[in-house]
């Protein structure tokens, strides 16, 4: 984590009005109760690819750093506010993983166990707030960077609409998908962070977008309410840990639709491949371009023609993985990006017919909770480089952006394995944060969107009893 210099900007007024950059700790404690702004004193930390003056910014790159002159839209109205940055937090190169481990920094130790993925790619601000280092941290979201995290390190992860959060000041994964997002250890901390960002918009912004009065004027009354979970042949919890763990999450998961049922829920079916089918479009089709597109004048400097794939994929600026990730962009056309619009589109109109029958969606916010070493034996290791293991944690959060949702992941129950002195941790259940999310506080307060997932955490590492 990149600490904080010392700040001493000064205050200029009461505040509520603050506009300087930093607010010190000394400054803080000299402003009247009265006059005290929502986020006063709070420790906070952010994502090593949002911009925060006085801070480099390297998107976990060491060639691609720089010093911006200015803090990103939402970072400052939540130092306005009267946060304390506390410093910026490890991530996956360029944002592209949900795993932690590749970065040239080192891998961000899980909140519970090291020997377990973080998750990413906002690995550093999901361990930071899992194990009580701050308050909140401010992550990024392009195919679950703001859920998966969380769900690995035991907080929430709060992830709003595209646009509803501007986006100036982050470096662009893919900027038409990316999203700033909120680690908490609470819905409503979440919301609140959230709901600060989002007031920091203006429509001269291009990475902001107006909220729909329609969809804001919505309101849930409380009460019943209707879910859907994914079908069956999509929930394969198989993995390293073996048959029983992978039965354990089963149980694990039904007991949360269960708990759903149990506030008023009602359970109703779907059909799932449009979700599944768009989920797969992130980066096996031509929308992987846009990830060279966020980067390319770092990666195409002082060349005299676009790099080859294989130059990308063994540029020695990447990391291994991101560099054969990359490479993939090189072979689309850009017929073939309309062509990926087009699917996109009656993908979203088949989505949009489901979530009309439900108020929102259930699933795992991860399938399985690998290993560094694992991940590292696969992306790292071996002659080829693949990365099966990180696409299948991204099955439930691949799709959430190009469809245009909101997402939130909460945790909830622990569970010991009896035949590991140490345990096994999963969490899988909803927590009472849920029930006041399905209660109406995050629906009529921060309503983000017409479609939304709730995702429940699948957490297994080693704890000790």
């Amino acid at each position: 984590m990149q600490c904080a210099p010392e700040a001493g900007a000064g205050l200029t007024g009461k505040a509520p009005d603050l506009t300087l950059q930093h607010l010190s700790c000394r400054e803080l404690e000299a402003v009247h109760a009265a006059d005290r702004p929502p986020l006063w004193g709070i420790p906070f930390a952010v994502k090593d690819n949002v911009d925060v003056a006085g801070f480099r910014t390297t998107a976990a790159c060491k060639d691609f750093a720089y010093e911006p002159e200015h803090s990103a839209p939402a970072v400052q109205a939540l130092l306005n506010a009267g946060g304390i940055l506390v410093g910026k937090t490890n991530m996956d190169q360029f944002a592209a993983g949900l795993v932690g481990t590749r970065t040239p920094f080192g891998t961000a130790p899980n909140a519970f166990d090291a020997r377990f993925i973080p998750g990413g790619s906002s690995s550093g601000s999901g361990a930071a707030v899992g194990a009580g280092l701050v308050s909140f941290a401010l992550g990024t979201d392009t195919a679950g960077s703001g859920r998966i995290p969380a769900g690995f390190n035991g907080c929430v992860g709060l992830k709003a609409t595209v646009g509803r959060i501007s986006t100036t000041g982050v470096v662009p994964a893919c900027s038409s998908l990316d999203c700033l997002t909120c680690f908490a250890s609470n819905v409503r901390d979440a919301a609140t962070v959230m709901q600060i960002m989002q007031e920091a918009g203006t429509l001269e912004d291009p990475n902001w977008r107006v909220p729909d009065q329609h969809i804001m004027d919505q309101q849930h009354m409380g009460g019943g309410f209707t879910f859907a979970i994914p079908n069956a042949e999509l929930l394969d919890f198989s993995g390293p840990g073996g048959p029983g763990l992978e039965a354990k999450y089963k149980e694990m998961f039904q007991e949360a639709v269960n708990s759903l049922k149990a506030r008023g829920g009602q359970l109703v079916d779907i059909d799932f491949s449009p979700f599944a089918a768009t989920a797969k479009l992130l980066y096996e089709s031509a929308f992987v371009a846009e990830r060279y597109s966020g980067i390319r004048a770092f990666l195409d400097k002082d060349k005299a023609q676009p790099p080859s794939a294989a130059e990308v994929a063994h540029d020695p600026r990447l990391e291994r993985v991101i560099g054969a990730i990359l490479s993939n962009a090189v072979k689309y056309s850009a017929t073939d990006v309309y062509d990926g619009n087009v699917k996109l589109k009656q993908l979203k109109a088949r989505a949009r017919s489901q979530m009309a029958k439900v108020d929102l969606l259930l699933v795992p916010t991860a399938l399985h909770h690998y290993t560094v070493q694992e991940i590292e034996a696969e992306e790292k290791l071996d002659d080829t480089v693949t990365w099966t293991r990180n696409a299948k944690l991204g099955r439930f959060t691949n799709f959430v952006n190009l469809l245009d949702m909101c997402a939130v992941s909460v945790p909830s129950a622990v569970y010991r394995h009896p035949q590991i002195g140490e345990g096994i941790m999963g969490q899988l259940c909803l927590s009472g944060d849920a029930v006041t999310l399905l209660d109406g506080y995050i629906l009529n307060s921060l309503p983000l969107a017409e479609m939304m997932t709730v995702t429940v955490s699948v957490m297994s590492s080693l704890q000790c009893c």
